[in-house]
């Protein structure tokens, strides 16, 4: 039932962009206007439905929406006519649907507001940041500010099991050795299976013993992550010792924390992007974060004009009911929040791509690991 109301909101909405009423309109104690509108001086009518009309330009403009392969099919009379009886049985279904008292459906405002906020944010908002207000000297900027996103060097990814002292590390490692031997494949499955057994590093246990991507001994461009585990020293040179994805060393290694066996699970290569390569990205990027400011300042310019008090006390009495099963998300994605694809008051593809390096990010983003096709 909620979808069909939806639907029909929808079809009375597009109705009172492509049917001018005929009729002075009257507003609502909601302050929605309903009912006949004033006469259009729009042109010649195609086609009329009681005391509603179709112009010959908003039957232009209904096809023109249509995608270029459908327009393609409307060339003859015939077919025009069929697109004109599919805007009739529109306008009757709309009008059947107010003349029930569906347009003063809870759902069926919530979903009219959706799409005047949609509407709103689509040709009016849009302007308040362009592309072309992103200029050639903010990019450079941009891109002398970062360099570490553009020119990195070789990067590798490890894991380890830490333990207290020699004796254990070596135990363990003389267990671990050969099962991975027998069954290569699962070279890193194993490790992190032993990980959960003797690491006494709780942080990184839970994650398989994951130190994340980090450079060779000494080098200083690798940027670390806030959540990145600091990797010691010794563990550092090891783990730039090992040829393979999955190999581990053949000896612990000691450090200040303890007593560390090394697993190298994935690497990235070199490389170096001049500001000519990145210009483009930098530019979308930038004009990305200045639209979503702006429309954070938009939305607060509106709140301190308005009056909006929020009871806590009220809202934390708000009942969730338990979800059975998966269910979509019908909300539109300017009421999304973190975790849904965008955050709350962003514009719809507002939302910034994954920065290099997340740890779910197993081999590096595009830098396959090595053996791998």
């Amino acid at each position: 039932m909620r979808r069909f109301l939806e639907c029909l909101c929808a079809v009375a909405l597009s109705a009172t962009v492509g049917c001018k009423p005929e009729k002075p309109a009257t507003e609502t104690p909601t302050g929605v206007v309903s009912g006949p509108a004033a006469p259009t001086t729009d042109g010649k009518v195609v086609a009329r439905i009681g005391d509603r009309s179709i112009t010959l330009a908003e039957f232009e403009q209904r096809l023109n929406q249509q995608s270029p392969f459908a327009r393609s099919r409307y060339n003859s009379l015939q077919r025009k006519k069929e697109f004109l009886d599919s805007l009739v049985r529109f306008e009757l279904l709309a009008l059947d649907a107010q003349k029930k008292g569906f347009d003063k459906d809870p759902d069926v405002q919530l979903a009219l507001k959706q799409a005047m906020v949609k509407k709103l944010t689509g040709e009016e908002i849009r302007d308040l940041v362009k592309l072309t207000d992103i200029t050639d000297a903010d990019v450079e900027k941009h891109y002398n500010e970062n360099l570490g996103e553009f020119d990195k060097p070789a990067e590798v990814r490890a894991s380890h099991i830490r333990v207290a002292d020699e004796a254990t590390a070596r135990k363990v490692l003389a267990e671990l050795l050969p099962q991975i031997q027998a069954d290569p494949r699962r070279a890193r499955q194993v490790f992190a299976d032993f990980v959960r057994l003797h690491s006494n590093d709780e942080p990184t246990k839970r994650m398989g013993g994951d130190l994340q991507f980090f450079g060779a001994p000494g080098e200083t461009r690798v940027v670390r992550t806030p959540d990145q585990p600091v990797v010691p020293a010794p563990v550092v040179v090891v783990a730039n010792q090992l040829d393979k994805v999955g190999e581990v060393h053949p000896e612990p290694v000691q450090s200040e924390q303890g007593w560390h066996i090394v697993q190298k699970t994935g690497f990235r290569r070199p490389y170096k992007r001049t500001l000519e390569d990145v210009k483009t990205s930098i530019r979308n990027k930038l004009f990305r974060v200045r639209k979503g400011q702006a429309m954070e300042a938009y939305v607060q310019s509106l709140r301190d004009g308005a009056k909006v008090e929020i009871d806590e006390a009220v809202v934390n009495e708000a009942k969730i009911e338990p979800v059975e099963g998966l269910r979509p998300d019908i909300a539109p994605p300017f009421m999304r929040g973190p975790g849904m694809g965008e955050l709350p008051g962003e514009l719809p593809g507002l939302e910034l791509p994954p920065e290099p390096g997340d740890p779910l990010d197993t081999h590096g983003g595009d830098v396959p690991p090595e053996g791998t096709p």
